[in-house]
């Protein structure tokens, strides 16, 4: 592909990783991104034939992203724990994963393209080294897995309900502090044995 061409094709990844952050998935059409990408519809199905395809493309980058940032945090973790786990957490936050894994995640894992899973699977294991460094320098307690810990990152990740920003400045940004702080704590054993009780 010529380096004009490539140039063309990533910038179209990036503008519909942009919409999908502060746009719902279904709400675009090829159309509209085309539009922003400042592309022809023609060009835009000549580089992406279907929606599944650019979906798969802008996954793709963003698993990229997230191990580069991955890599950048594992090897300096030991000099400065803390720091490298706040800002870590910090550049995921800002990415916006709560509105980008929605939009591009398929119904079944089993659906992703297999150069997509191996890139999941990498994220996985980085994610697992990144947790067992947390918790060995006490940011993370011992009950929190993995997999729980990205679940609720995407969750405190995802745009405010308009109608609620304004209720407390840079509310959503705080909820970042809650988390990490919450992930030091661990789970409560007894959450939901009063249920129902008086």
């Amino acid at each position: 592909m010529r380096a004009d061409a490539l140039k063309r094709r990533e910038h179209i990844i990036t503008t519909t990783c942009n919409l999908y952050r502060t746009h719902h998935h279904d709400s675009l059409t090829m159309d509209n991104i085309a539009e922003q990408a400042g592309v022809g519809v023609a060009t835009l199905y000549r580089n992406f034939p279907d929606r599944f395809t650019l979906d798969m493309a802008c996954a793709q980058y963003l698993f990229n992203v997230v191990i580069s940032l991955q890599l950048q945090a594992i090897s300096p973790f030991p000099t400065d724990p803390e720091g490298v786990w706040t800002s870590f957490n910090q550049l995921l936050f800002d990415r916006g994963l709560g509105s980008l894994v929605p939009a591009l995640a398929p119904e079944s894992l089993d659906d992703l393209p297999d150069e997509v899973s191996a890139l999941r699977r990498t994220t996985e294991k980085n994610t697992t080294t990144l947790i067992s460094l947390a918790k060995q320098h006490g940011l993370v307690h011992h009950d929190i897995a993995p997999g729980t810990y990205i679940v609720g990152l995407i969750t405190i990740s995802r745009p405010p309900i308009t109608a609620l920003a304004t209720i407390s400045e840079n509310s959503h940004k705080a909820l970042l502090g809650l988390y990490l702080s919450g992930l030091k704590h661990g789970m409560m054993a007894n959450i939901g044995e009063h249920d129902g009780k008086s």
